[in-house]
């Protein structure tokens, strides 16, 4: 065994998969120091995790090129529901969502979304350190010591203000920490999984399929005309392996006439855990991913709630290191992510119970049930748009945390701690989406000229603008967003085309817009209230 000599950085990320690589891209745009690690020597070949939500698609185009990414991909718009062989009803969310350029699930290969990230972290210069082994990690008052071994057995110690553990179920930055129970249980259901291409197939290709009956099967086509097919058996053979005759037969019992699978590319079988953490950190110790939670993968929720923890925790970081935020700040990440986690498992846990049952009784009577309730449930727009908005993870918001906040007198759509809606602008005379605007670098304050006769005057609108250049702490970009019959001559802004950003907002009247690194509404209100805002920050 060798040592190397000591290293220092400010933050250590431990697990170099989706959840690990955004958060360095959240760091890497902050400029802040830090090494990224996997203890694996290469990147798996494995399909793994398919499903990237609308929410994700557009907090990671803040870093690259994702309509090229999507490209690779298969857009999806919606679900097919089959009970015991026969279509039972079909779930459309084309249409739902209007205020987003990205408003369809993205089904792909984590090969290629992988692929997409490190890309993007190469262009601020940075790499995953794939082969390298946190063995022992050690807090303390003033940073972290941590023990790392290359696959030779060389070791090298690294100092780190602050060390995030991205490392999966297993993960060693929360069995290091003093603080922290992960506690939960398997299901009892065997999974077997196979990715194969398909024959002759009755598909559709934009939709992935849910089959119930005896057992239950989920059918997901991918770009190069293979299809993911994960099963749940009623009395399943544990003693052998899955083949690609189990799979057929499913097929044939649960989506007949679909199509006939040959030339399998991946066969496994698995068991599944629903399992949260008590607190997403300890002093100097943060998870994240699978580190702090993980469940079924109903619903497609696992991965892109990862990723969006790591947005969430990036900015926070770096505005602590930087010395814009106390310490105690970065308790916040806490308070604003475990409630998603928690909600996530209890969802994800009804969902799966519901979908994937083993019980003969249950199964019966949830047959018949579906059979009538649900072509009646998904018939309404409504009721899409309610399950569209929780799948596409747009009704994620932080309402009920300390650090977002709305001016005195303000009552809108849309509150501190909301998502901010995406709308096509004028800018420079070209089209573009409001969040292009929105780089994730810093905070954005954003005026609003307010609509029609409610529109501010030209003195209004710059006198607003010389009070926030001269109070702005978190040296946010500063935009002015006009209504298109705005009478504010002379001001330099971007025209929101038929005033659908103002009304999704739900801004008539001349307004501020506090927009946080990571997309979410940190403070908004009336324009004759913008005087709040400074102190607000500080």
């Amino acid at each position: 065994m060798t040592t190397s000599e000591t290293s220092e950085v400010e933050v250590l990320i431990v697990g170099g998969g989706p959840t690990g690589v955004t958060l360095a891209l959240e760091l890497a745009v902050h400029g802040i120091r830090f090494r990224i690690i996997d203890k694996e020597e290469q990147r798996s070949d494995k399909s793994r995790a398919l499903g990237v939500q609308p929410r994700t698609l557009e907090l990671l185009s803040r870093h690259g090129d994702v309509r090229k990414y999507i490209s690779q991909g298969n857009l999806s718009s919606g679900t097919t529901f089959y009970l015991n062989g026969k279509k039972a009803a079909d779930v459309d969310i084309s249409g739902l969502a209007e205020d987003t350029a990205f408003p369809l699930i993205l089904i792909i290969s984590q090969c290629q979304t992988e692929e997409f990230l490190d890309e993007c972290l190469g262009k601020y210069g940075f790499a995953v350190e794939h082969g390298l082994e946190a063995k022992s990690i050690a807090q303390d008052p003033e940073g972290v010591t941590v023990t790392l071994s290359n696959p030779n057995g060389v070791e090298e110690t690294v100092r780190a203000k602050y060390v995030v553990g991205a490392d999966g179920a297993h993960s060693v930055v929360r069995r290091a920490a003093t603080g922290l129970s992960f506690e939960g249980s398997a299901y009892p259901q065997d999974f077997i999984l196979c990715d194969a291409h398909i024959r002759d197939p009755k598909i559709s290709w934009n939709r992935f399929s849910l089959c119930m009956g005896r057992g239950s099967l989920a059918v997901f086509p991918l770009k190069d005309g293979t299809v993911r097919v994960v099963a749940s058996r009623m009395g399943p053979k544990l003693e052998a392996d899955p083949t690609l005759e189990d799979f057929q037969a499913m097929f044939n019992q649960l989506h007949p006439d679909a199509g006939e699978l040959y030339d399998p590319t991946w066969i496994t079988q698995f068991h599944l855990h629903h399992r949260g953490v008590n607190s997403y950190r300890d002093k100097r110790l943060f998870v994240a991913g699978d580190a702090a939670h993980i469940h079924s993968p109903a619903g497609a929720q696992g991965m892109n709630t990862g990723i969006q923890d790591a947005v969430n925790l990036g900015w926070k970081l770096a505005k602590v290191i930087k010395g814009d935020r106390p310490e105690s700040f970065l308790d916040s990440y806490d308070r604003e992510r475990r409630p998603i986690g928690q909600n996530l498992l209890e969802t994800s846990d009804k969902m799966f119970t519901w979908g994937c049952s083993s019980n003969p009784f249950f199964v019966s009577f949830r047959n018949v049930m579906f059979t009538w309730v649900l072509p009646w449930f998904v018939s309404s727009r409504n009721r899409r748009a309610n399950i569209y908005k929780f799948i596409s993870e747009f009704g994620i918001n932080y309402r009920d945390s300390s650090i977002v906040g709305s001016a005195s007198g303000f009552s809108g759509p849309v509150t501190g701690g909301d998502r901010v809606p995406d709308r096509k602008v004028l800018i420079s005379g070209e089209e573009k989406y409001f969040h292009e605007l929105l780089t994730p670098d810093t905070h954005h304050l954003v005026v609003f000229s307010g609509v029609g006769e409610h529109g501010a005057p030209t003195e209004t609108i710059l006198e607003a603008q010389s009070i926030l250049k001269n109070n702005n702490p978190d040296r946010a970009k500063i935009h002015v967003i006009l209504d298109e019959s705005a009478k504010a001559e002379g001001v330099p802004g971007h025209i929101d085309i038929g005033g659908r950003l103002h009304e999704n907002f739900g801004l008539s009247e001349p307004s501020y817009v506090y927009i946080r690194p990571d997309g979410y509404v940190e403070h908004i209100g009336l324009l004759s209230k913008v005087d709040e805002l400074p102190e607000w920050v500080k």
